[in-house]
Order: C-alpha cells, then sequence, then structure tokens
C-alpha cells in the first residue's frame, strides 16, 4: 500500500491536509507535529475515509536521552502516541531513535535507547499498535544512523533519503523492514526530493518494495513532488 505523509501539506491545517491526502491516497501518515500535532485533535482523523499510520512528535521527545527523566516523559509520549493511533485505527507508529548532545556521551546514549526498545514489545502486544524505529541522516547528533544497533523485534523504518546520505541503503536492505519512508536526495543532504529527483537508484529497489507487505510511504515536502513521486512508483509497477 503506497501512503502519503502529511507533511506535504505541512502548511495546511489538519483537516484541510488530510481533506487534500483523501483526494489522492488511500493511506496517509500523519507527521504529529505543528498544525498536524494529534495531541491537539487526536479525534480528527475520524472524519476522513483513509487508513492511518502515525510519526510520533520529534519535539521534546527523545528516547535516547541520557538523562533518565526525559527519557521516561519520552516513554509517556510514545504511549500516549499508542492511545490516539488506537483511537484512530492506526497500526503503526514511527519513532525516532533519539540524539546526544557530545560524542562522548554516545555509549550513554546507545544504552538509554536499547532500555527504550525494550519495552516497545509490552506496550504493542497490549495495544496492537506497532512501534517502529526510522533510520537517521548523516546528522552527527543522531542515534541509529547505521544498523549499528539491535532493535530487538522493533520494526525498522527503512527511510531512503536517510540512508543514502550515510551510503547505508545496501546495509539497510539486509533486514526485515516493516515501514517505507520514500524519497531522494544527491547523497549529502536530507532534502526530501520526488522519487528521481536525487540520485538513489530506485529501479534497484523495485523487487523489495514489490514484495514488501508494509506501507510505502512518500515523504515529500510538498503536493507537486508527491505527484512525480506517485507517477515514478506507478511506472515502477509499485501498488
Amino acid at each position: 500500500m503506497i501512503g502519503i505523509s502529511s507533511n506535504a501539506f505541512h502548511d495546511l491545517s489538519l483537516p484541510d491536509a488530510l481533506e487534500n491526502l483523501e483526494r489522492i491516497a488511500g493511506c496517509a501518515e500523519i507527521y504529529s507535529e505543528g498544525l498536524h500535532d494529534l495531541f491537539r485533535n487526536p479525534e480528527i482523523p475520524l472524519s476522513y475515509d483513509l487508513k492511518y499510520s502515525v510519526h510520533a512528535p520529534n519535539t521534546d521527545l527523545n528516547i535516547g536521552s541520557i538523562r533518565e527523566p526525559i527519557r521516561q516523559a519520552s516513554l509517556e509520549l510514545v504511549r500516549q502516541s499508542v492511545d490516539i493511533c488506537c483511537q484512530i485505527g492506526a497500526t503503526m507508529l514511527v519513532v525516532h531513535p533519539g540524539y546526544f548532545s557530545y560524542s562522548y556521551d554516545i555509549p550513554a546514549a546507545r544504552a538509554a535507547f536499547t532500555s527504550s526498545i525494550g519495552e516497545f514489545a509490552d506496550i504493542s502486544r497490549n495495544t496492537g499498535v506497532r512501534i517502529c524505529i526510522e533510520n537517521m541522516p548523516n546528522w552527527e547528533c543522531f542515534l541509529f544512523r547505521e544498523p549499528d544497533i539491535d532493535l530487538d523485534g522493533t520494526g525498522l523504518v527503512l527511510d531512503t533519503g536517510h540512508a543514502n546520505t550515510t551510503g547505508t541503503l545496501n546495509e539497510f536492505l539486509k533486514y526485515d523492514i516493516a515501514h517505507f519512508h520514500l524519497h531522494d536526495n544527491h547523497g549529502e543532504k536530507d532534502e526530501h526530493l520526488w522519487i528521481g529527483g536525487g540520485n538513489i537508484d530506485f529501479d534497484s529497489l523495485r523487487g523489495v518494495l514489490k514484495k514488501s507487505k508494509g506501507i510505502k510511504v512518500l515523504e515529500n515536502r510538498n503536493p507537486e513532488h508527491v505527484e512525480k513521486s506517485m507517477a515514478a512508483l506507478k511506472k515502477m509497477g509499485i501498488k
């Protein structure tokens, strides 16, 4: 199934964004930030004929925090995001792995991230919502820029654009992928271009994308790029 991130309509209210998405797709991933913050209006998605996944907020959420009170508060935000998923019928929650400020904090941040992952299985088991971790772009502050941490059964969200900036796309493709974020770039910046707008060889991903039962979310930043990406997927025979 192909989905579209609400971030393509980030300048619109959530109702207006979902109205636009309803016209062009059967599935939407709500990026719960800014005007689309589900913590403010969790009932809005129920008014639209769409299947949903949810991208947890980034603001104030760091499951790899070396400060235990912050990590616990982040886990509570994840739990509340899962509750919202249950309300709107979303079975997938995308979560970022966390970040650190100084390189000497990396071991502690990795340990904190691993501890957080250990709590996700129980949350998913009790709710039916699968929590999945997204790989990050080549910014030094992020954890999980490459497949160097055991997700211990937690799902992987393969972000093609992020993996292209770290040169790890082929490495991530070796893993069981639960969910996709599809966009393109030129290998240096996280540009979120349309499929074919950068240098990612999407033809080489055709087999993986066709075989996968996971949602393929177009994570472009405007409707024009979404339209180009949808045309590219159609040409590849991806549904």
